[in-house]
């Protein structure tokens, strides 16, 4: 599921969280990464009158690449310089398999920046369709007794999203708890019963899979605050986003990214 990870570096940025991350991720799961250092010109002031940008921008990023590599000796990492609008150049990369398959994005913006530019990592998600770890403050990863929180709220759990959380749950060796958030959901709780009883069936006695509905009222920012206080219910040190058919909503997607308590992992 998971084959390679893309991280991308800017100095300037709150990206500690996500670095540290994305180096725990690859030791776990024993995963190459790819570090990018994308320049654009036009977020500097220098615009577009620049005979040649690369040649002023480059040298800044294959300082910070060379700097990266140089503090991990354990990791694989791949530097890549590249020039352009972040999201669209992750998503160039991505399609056409320049890089890894999973990225670890930190906020790129602070809260205050964010309210009035809009989340930089919302635009990227948007563009790049592949697995994503948002990553915005420092958090060990799931494992044995730090369960994984699957958070949906779509009608059910496709058979393409049930197959991933399995390969998730056993590359971590984690518990899962499924929550579900809305009264309507198809089939009612047999339906979200069903999906714990198969995976508790491909996944066998080691792994307890449990699950809980949280109604929803309509009101605004009712997901997130369900979602975070099963966070520190279950001490869960991720949430799964099981963005696959119409498991997860656009309001949920939104508001578990932006202001989850713990890290969230996105899975296409």
């Amino acid at each position: 599921m998971f084959s390679k990870l893309l991280l991308p570096l800017d100095p300037s940025k709150r990206l500690k969280a996500a670095t540290e991350y994305s180096l725990a991720l690859a030791r776990r799961l024993e995963l190459p990464l790819v570090a990018a250092y994308i320049a654009n010109p036009t977020k500097t002031g220098a615009g577009s009158g620049m005979q040649d940008p690369e040649e002023c921008f480059y040298p800044l990023g294959d300082r910070e690449l060379k700097r990266f590599a140089a503090s991990v000796t354990d990791v694989s990492i791949e530097p890549l310089l590249r020039c352009g609008e972040r999201p669209q150049v992750l998503a160039h990369m991505v399609a056409e398999e320049q890089a890894g398959d999973t990225l670890v994005l930190g906020p790129f913006r602070s809260r205050l920046t964010r309210f009035f530019t809009g989340s930089e990592v919302e635009r990227i998600l948007e563009d790049v369709q592949c697995h994503a770890f948002v990553v915005r403050e420092e958090q060990p990863l799931p494992g044995p007794g730090a369960p994984a929180l699957v958070t949906f709220d779509g009608p059910q759990l496709p058979d393409a999203a049930l197959e991933m959380i399995e390969r998730l749950a056993q590359s971590f060796r984690c518990d899962l708890e499924l929550l579900h958030l809305g009264e309507d959901i198809h089939g009612g709780a047999a339906a979200l019963d069903g999906a714990v009883q198969e995976l508790r069936g491909k996944l066998g006695g080691e792994f307890h899979v449990t699950s809980t509905i949280a109604p929803l009222s309509g009101l605004w920012r009712r997901r997130l605050a369900a979602t975070n206080r099963t966070i520190a219910s279950e001490g869960a040190r991720l949430v799964v986003l099981p963005d696959i058919e119409d498991a997860v909503s656009v309001p949920l997607l939104h508001e578990v990214v932006l202001d989850a308590h713990v890290p969230v992992c996105v899975l296409r």
